[in-house]
């Protein structure tokens, strides 16, 4: 989900959208170490590694993984309707 392998970083990445107040997946902006959220569209994204996210914004472990399997059924659900 979160952890996007790219030529500037390594797969352990998250990206932390501000914004959302959640990890999210991110692309990749023209210019170096600007990120976009994939979920609200705006460029108020942070990355680190997990533990440093966690630690800075003060994300309990079990919210990291609650929003990863809702973002991973939210993912589904547009499948299916685009499908549909």
């Amino acid at each position: 989900m979160a952890n996007n392998q790219d030529s500037t970083f390594g797969s352990n990445i998250i990206y932390y959208c501000k914004d959302c107040d959640k990890i999210v997946d991110a692309k990749r902006v023209g210019r170096k170490y600007v990120f976009k959220c994939s979920v609200c569209g705006t460029k108020n994204v942070a990355f680190g590694t997990e533990k440093s996210i966690r630690a800075f914004f003060h994300i309990e472990k079990d919210d990291i993984a609650i929003n990863k399997v809702v973002e991973v059924e939210k993912k589904e659900e547009k499948e299916e309707q685009i499908k549909g």
